[in-house]
């Protein structure tokens, strides 16, 4: 836990920064941090700010067109596991704790017609300590000292060609994102090339994910090439009273692995509906896919299906929101001998979706779930979530979130997989010190405790992170 203090104390005093008598932050005028911080746009600091506003913009020449921005983040998080992967064996009891701290540098110049080049770089350290789980401290919580993003890119306002190291996402991140939840968070490396023309937004990527090695440098895999294309709204509109959507965005995931060997391809379209509601605001979101393709010999034809539904009343006391949600992907059915029929996302951002314990992938599962959120204030925001889990295809079992099999069906015909109930709390200390706190309890369900021994799952974490 000493890691946690020290980020506590960190952002302690990186808030006092703000806090002291005749600072200005600037706040009014800042953008929101960003997962990816290369996203950030900053402007010039105004006069009096705070030592760390001050760094999110250097301007290098008097005219202006050439600045540097630093940023970073420190986080540290406690995490314990009963019953892990819903098992009673002594060998799934744990609590462990993890660290990273990422610093970023931005160098942009940039001309008055809006054309610009940019040189990007950011370094992670990530551990882990004391985790004696199966598979003990795994690459995705420990990387010594390694990029997570090292690119340049030239363009014009929202225009550009990038190359290098980067981080990815496609919509929410169902099936390809930059899965912040890890300790050391996904990247890959290739082209990428943006451009934005009115209301429409093209994107295209062509490269391979980085492979993390603990204490080697990391490196792209050259086992798998990954292709990505989408087309969709530029921007999200404001709630209104029409059909047609807030945002819409259609892609094709293209991914080759083992060489070539085996490939999926991913099509679908995802789309965001926010309409007034009364004092408060009902925003519907819908996406679906198909995948098709070949895997160690077998056809796959695959598909998942999402529905959402949140009403949030921002101008309440409390600010209250209710979620209502199905996610639904297949199965492989009885010919398993020619087909692999189970979706299976590319690199999803996982432990957003199917609960935070992280039991289950998405494949051949049928999940319902109704959720509360509140923000007793401003700085603290309440989320509470039930789910229930089931088997589309009885013939199949079900899957991690790194897409393995997880049960497999044997002769169980039970569609009940289990029901979790998730509760998260997130408090901001001041502009740069963030504290969360999570709990989730997985109940078995026929299914698991027809195949196997099952055990009720109770997952907590602790966390802090700075970010600047």
């Amino acid at each position: 836990m000493n890691a946690m203090r020290v980020a506590i104390v960190i952002g302690t005093l990186s808030s006092a920064l703000d806090a002291q008598s005749g600072r200005v932050t600037g706040k009014a005028s800042d953008p929101t941090f960003k997962v990816s911080r290369f996203d950030e746009t900053w402007p010039s600091a105004p006069r009096g700010a705070s030592p760390l506003r001050s760094l999110k913009h250097i301007d290098l020449l008097s005219d202006g067109s050439a600045w540097l921005t630093i940023g970073g983040s420190a986080r540290a998080r406690w995490m314990s596991y009963r019953n892990f992967q819903v098992s009673d064996a002594s060998a799934m009891q744990d609590d462990y704790t993890e660290s990273r701290t990422i610093l970023s540098a931005d160098l942009r110049i940039a001309r008055p017609s809006g054309r610009y080049v940019r040189l990007f770089a950011e370094g992670r350290d990530a551990q882990g300590y004391g985790r004696t789980l199966p598979g003990g401290i795994r690459v995705n919580e420990a990387d010594r000292s390694d990029w997570q993003n090292a690119l340049a890119e030239a363009g014009s306002g929202a225009t550009f060609v990038r190359y290098g190291r980067q981080e990815l996402s496609v919509g929410r991140e169902r099936l390809v994102g930059v899965a912040d939840w890890m300790n050391a968070r996904r990247s890959f490396e290739g082209w990428r090339g943006v451009s934005t023309v009115g209301a429409l937004r093209v994107d295209v990527f062509d490269g391979r994910v980085v492979a993390v090695r603990t204490l080697s440098p990391d490196r792209p895999d050259s086992t798998t090439h990954l292709r990505v294309a989408t087309a969709g709204s530029a921007s999200e509109r404001a709630a209104a009273r029409t059909l047609q959507p807030a945002l819409w965005q259609s892609y094709a995931v293209d991914l080759e692995t083992r060489n070539g060997l085996d490939r999926r391809v991913t099509a679908g379209v995802r789309s965001l509906w926010r309409t007034p509601l009364g004092r408060g605001v009902l925003s519907i979101e819908a996406e679906a896919a198909s995948q098709r393709g070949h895997l160690a010999g077998k056809t796959v034809d695959a598909w998942f299906g999402v529905l959402e539904a949140t009403t949030a009343w921002r101008a309440v006391r409390w600010s209250p929101s209710v979620t209502i949600g199905v996610d639904v992907a297949s199965g492989t059915g009885a010919d398993s001998a020619r087909h692999a029929d189970s979706f299976q996302p590319p690199y999803a951002t996982a432990h957003a979706f199917n609960g935070i314990a992280d039991v289950f992938g998405r494949g051949n599962l049928f999940e319902q779930r109704a959720g509360l959120g509140a923000e007793p204030f401003a700085a603290l925001q309440l989320q509470a979530v039930a789910r229930r889990f089931a088997r589309v295809r009885i013939e199949d079992g079900v899957y991690t979130k790194t897409n393995s099999v997880m049960r497999a069906a044997g002769r169980s015909t039970a569609r009940a997989v289990a029901d979790e109930f998730d509760l998260t709390a997130t408090m901001a200390l001041g502009r740069y010190l963030q504290l969360q706190a999570g709990f989730a309890i997985v109940q078995p369900g026929a299914f698991l405790r027809e195949t196997g021994a099952a055990a009720q799952e109770r997952f907590a974490f602790l966390g802090t992170a700075v970010t600047f």
